[in-house]
C-alpha cells in the first residue's frame, strides 16, 4: 500500500452494536481485535474519529490488541439522562464499561476532549491503567495567547449555536483549533456520514462536553497541589507537529506532561495539526504500536 495515499474503497466503519447500562447514560460500544485491552476515548464532535482512521489504516493492530470503542454519553446512540456530565463522571463511564466487560486493567488511548477523560481516568484509576496513549490531550490552557485563542474559538461557535446553525458551529470550531486543511482529512478518513452525526451531536459537544471542561478543576499549575501521588504508569504524550501552528496551547500541554510525569514517552506526528490520527493515521498507528510493544502487560 502506499505511504502516501489514503485509499478508503467507498466507505467503512465500526459498529457499535453493543450496549451497557451506565450511571444516568446508555453506552454503545463495540470491541474488536484480539489481545490486550485498549479503551478508546473519543473527542467532542466527531465520534467515530479515533478509531475508525486508526484501524482502517493499521488493521495489524488487530492482531495483537483487543480494542474497546465506545460512543460517550449523547453521542450516536448513546443516551444522556440529564444535562450535565463532568470530566470525573465521563471517567467513571469509561471505568464501568470496564466493570462490565470484565477487564481489570487496560491500556487507555484518548484524544483530545476525550483525551481530557482519559486524564482523569489515569488521576481517578491508576489501578485500572497500564499505560495511556494522550493524543493531545485538550487540558485548560494558561498561557494568555493559547487561552485567548480558545476562548475566541468557543465564543465563536457559540454565537453560532445560539443562530440555530449548529454544524457550521462545529466546522469553524475545528478549523479554528485544527486549521482548515483538518476538514478535508476528515472527508477523506471518517465515514462518509460524519458531518450528519456531526450535526446530530452538536447540542452534546456545546451544552454537555465545553461546559465540563470549563468546570473541571485540574489546572496545570497546580498539579503537584491537586495531585499529591503522580500516576506511575507509563504515558506517551503525542503531539502534532504542525499543531501549535494552527492554535497556540499545544506544546504547553505538551510541556507540562513531559515535565510533570519523569516516565513519560513522547511522539510527534509528521503532517498532521490536533487532527493527528484523521490527518495521519498510518503515523499515529506506527507510533501506538511501538509504545505498546515496549509497555506488555505481564
Amino acid at each position: 500500500m502506499s505511504a502516501n495515499a489514503l485509499y478508503a474503497g467507498r466507505d467503512w466503519k465500526l459498529d457499535h452494536d453493543k450496549r451497557v447500562k451506565v450511571n444516568n447514560a446508555e453506552l454503545r460500544y463495540t470491541v474488536v481485535g484480539r489481545g490486550e485491552p485498549v479503551l478508546c476515548i473519543h473527542c467532542t464532535s466527531i465520534s467515530d474519529g479515533l478509531i475508525t482512521p486508526l484501524l482502517k489504516y493499521n488493521p495489524e493492530l488487530l492482531d495483537k490488541y483487543q480494542f474497546i470503542s465506545y460512543y460517550r454519553a449523547g453521542y450516536n446512540g448513546s443516551t444522556l439522562e440529564k444535562d450535565s456530565l463532568s470530566i470525573e463522571e465521563g471517567a467513571e463511564h469509561a471505568k464501568q464499561l470496564l466493570d462490565h466487560l470484565g477487564i481489570d486493567k487496560a491500556h487507555v488511548m484518548s484524544y483530545s476532549f476525550g483525551g481530557v477523560i482519559g486524564f482523569q481516568f489515569m488521576l481517578s484509576y491508576p489501578e485500572r491503567t497500564h499505560s495511556a496513549v494522550l493524543l493531545e490531550p485538550y487540558l485548560p490552557r494558561e498561557g494568555a495567547e493559547a487561552e485567548k485563542a480558545n476562548n475566541d474559538a468557543v465564543m465563536t461557535a457559540i454565537q453560532l449555536v445560539q443562530k440555530g446553525d449548529k454544524l457550521t458551529a462545529a466546522c469553524d470550531f475545528m478549523a479554528a483549533v485544527c486549521g482548515p486543511s483538518y476538514l478535508g482529512s476528515v472527508d477523506m478518513t471518517c465515514p462518509l456520514d460524519v458531518w450528519e452525526r456531526v450535526e446530530e451531536c452538536a447540542d452534546v459537544t456545546f451544552t454537555v462536553d465545553f461546559p465540563a471542561l470549563g468546570g473541571w478543576g485540574f489546572r496545570m499549575s497546580k498539579a503537584d497541589q491537586l495531585v499529591p501521588n503522580k500516576p506511575q504508569m507509563p504515558v506517551l504524550a503525542v503531539m502534532g507537529l504542525d499543531s501549535e501552528a494552527a492554535m497556540p496551547g499545544f506544546r504547553e500541554a505538551q510541556h507540562f506532561l513531559m515535565n510533570w510525569l519523569p516516565q513519560a514517552e513522547r511522539c510527534g506526528i509528521v503532517g498532521a495539526t490536533h487532527g493527528l490520527q484523521i490527518m495521519n493515521p498510518r503515523a499515529v498507528g506506527e507510533g501506538v504500536s511501538a509504545f505498546l510493544a515496549k509497555h506488555p502487560m505481564q
